[in-house]
């Protein structure tokens, strides 16, 4: 049965927003294990550029679903309610744990005598890819917490 009011039809949203998220997270991550992108020595231009590509694709829906909430293109109502003062708070807390992994993450690499070999677009490709998976997990895991215990 269809949700009918305004309200169900925003709980349905951020629902589905958080289980998508974490979908989303949970495959960038899945894939950045078994791609390794930057780390592969291939003579094969073209597979690299298309992984490339797609990671910083995902790397942009991701940060875009977290920046804007998801549901650009529904109606103002709907948006509102879904992107309530919880779900900012969690979008908030969210942000900041991607912010310490990425602060954490790049210091390590600078600190760690073993990873002094990597070169910029590795070190950045570590950083982003770590924070900005955690970002998405936590938000994901805050949001789906929020749904449980309400």
């Amino acid at each position: 049965m269809e949700p009918r009011t305004t309200v169900e039809i925003a709980d349905r949203n951020s629902r589905r927003r958080a289980v998508i998220v974490a979908a989303g997270a949970i495959v960038f991550v899945i894939g950045q294990v078994m791609g390794r992108t930057e780390f592969r020595d291939t003579t094969d231009t073209g597979l690299y550029l298309s992984r490339s590509i797609m990671w910083t694709v995902n790397v942009i829906l991701l940060l875009a679903f977290l920046a804007t909430g998801g549901g650009l293109l529904t109606r103002r109502e709907i948006r509102e309610l879904v992107n309530d003062e919880v779900s900012r708070l969690n979008y908030k807390t969210s942000v900041v744990a991607g912010f310490w992994v990425a602060m954490t993450t790049a210091l390590g690499i600078y600190l760690i005598p073993g990873l002094d070999h990597l070169s910029g677009r590795q070190a950045v490709y570590v950083v982003i890819t770590s924070s900005v998976a955690v970002a998405s997990i936590a938000f994901s895991y805050l949001e789906l917490r929020a749904h449980r215990d309400a």
